[in-house]
C-alpha cells in the first residue's frame, strides 16, 4: 500500500487507515485549512469523493457538499438533521434526529458525539440503517472535529433491500 502524506505538513497518515483518503489531512491541518488558509471549506468538500457535512453539536447541517446534499434531493440540507437527509425511517416515525429511544444504538450519532466530546476523528466506522425508500443503506462513516463542528464523510453508500 502506497504511504499517504498530509497535504498540508507532510505528515505520514495511519498506513493501516483505509479510509485515509477521504481527507488527505492530518487534523491539524484539516482545522487549519478551513479556519486559517485561503481554501474554503466549500472547495475542499466538493474535491471529496463522497458526500461530506459539517455538522452542530446536535447533528444539524451547517454545509454540505453536492454529493451530500444529493441525498435529499427534494429539499435543502442546511438546517436538517442527518437523520433527515439520509432519510432514516426512525427520524420521521418516532421523532427528530437524536431524540428517539433507537438513536442510542445510533453508529453515526455515536461517532459525531465521540468526536465532538473528544476532538478524536474515526475512520471507517460502519453503519446499516433503514431508510424510508423500504431499503437499508449501509454508509462508512469518517469523521473530523473542526473548531465547534464535526466533519462527517458517508463512504461507500450502498443500497440492498
Amino acid at each position: 500500500m502506497a504511504q499517504v502524506l498530509c497535504f498540508g505538513c507532510g505528515c505520514s497518515l495511519d498506513e493501516g487507515d483505509h479510509f485515509r483518503h477521504l481527507t488527505e489531512a492530518c487534523a491539524p491541518c484539516l482545522n487549519s485549512l478551513v479556519f486559517a488558509s485561503g481554501i474554503s471549506l466549500s472547495v475542499y468538500l466538493e474535491s471529496r469523493p463522497h458526500p461530506a457535512a459539517l455538522l452542530a453539536h446536535d447533528h444539524t447541517v451547517l454545509f454540505a457538499n453536492s454529493l451530500f446534499r444529493a441525498l435529499k434531493l427534494d429539499r435543502d440540507v442546511v438546517g436538517l438533521r442527518v437523520g433527515e437527509v439520509i432519510e432514516c425511517m426512525y427520524s420521521t416515525a418516532l421523532g427528530r434526529c437524536g431524540q428517539t429511544e433507537v438513536c442510542i444504538l445510533c453508529s453515526l450519532r455515536r461517532a459525531v458525539e465521540h468526536t465532538w466530546r473528544t476532538g478524536e476523528g474515526l475512520r471507517g466506522v460502519p453503519m446499516t440503517y433503514p431508510s424510508n425508500a423500504a431499503a437499508r443503506r449501509s454508509v462508512a462513516i469518517t469523521t473530523e472535529k473542526l473548531g465547534d463542528s464535526v466533519l462527517v464523510i458517508l463512504a461507500d453508500l450502498s443500497v440492498t433491500t
